[in-house]
C-alpha cells in the first residue's frame, strides 16, 4: 500500500541519502531550514524543521534560563501534516520578586506557541 505524500506550495526538491532506501528526493517546503543537521537517517526519519522560536528569562537566582523552544516539524513519510515541536523547561526556586518576571516570560512563551500553532494550522490548509 502506498501513501501519497502531500505537496506544499513554494517547495523545492532535495535529495537526502538514507541508510535504508539510498537517495530519497523530497519536496522541501520554503519554511524548512535545511537538512544539514540530519546525518545517517532512515527515510522515515527525514524531518523538515522551521526556525526555532525561543523565550528566555533572566533571574537573579539562576541567570538566563531557556523557558521555551518551538518550531514547525514535518516528517513527510510519517506525518500527514506539519506539527509543532515544543520544548518547555523551567525549574528552580525563585525569589518572590522574580516570579513576576517569570510570569511575563511565560505569557510571551504562550503567545509564541500560539503563533507557531497558527502557522501549522495555516499550512494544513495548503497541504494537498
Amino acid at each position: 500500500m502506498s501513501i501519497e505524500r502531500p505537496q506544499l506550495p513554494s517547495s523545492r526538491p532535495v535529495t537526502l541519502h538514507t541508510i535504508d532506501h539510498g537517495p530519497v528526493t523530497v519536496d522541501c517546503p520554503a519554511w524548512c531550514i535545511g537538512h544539514g543537521w540530519q546525518r545517517d537517517v532512515g527515510r522515515n526519519d527525514i524531518v523538515h524543521r522551521s526556525v526555532r522560536v525561543k523565550a528566555h528569562t533572566d533571574t537573579y537566582s539562576h541567570g538566563i534560563q531557556s523557558v521555551l523552544g518551538a518550531w514547525l516539524s514535518w516528517a513527510p513519510f510519517v506525518d500527514l501534516v506539519p506539527r509543532v515541536a515544543v520544548e518547555v523547561d523551567l525549574t528552580g526556586d525563585f525569589e518572590a520578586e522574580e516570579v513576576y518576571h517569570v510570569a511575563g516570560v511565560l505569557r510571551t512563551a504562550a503567545s509564541r506557541l500560539e503563533q507557531v500553532a497558527g502557522q501549522a494550522i495555516h499550512l494544513r490548509g495548503e497541504v494537498r
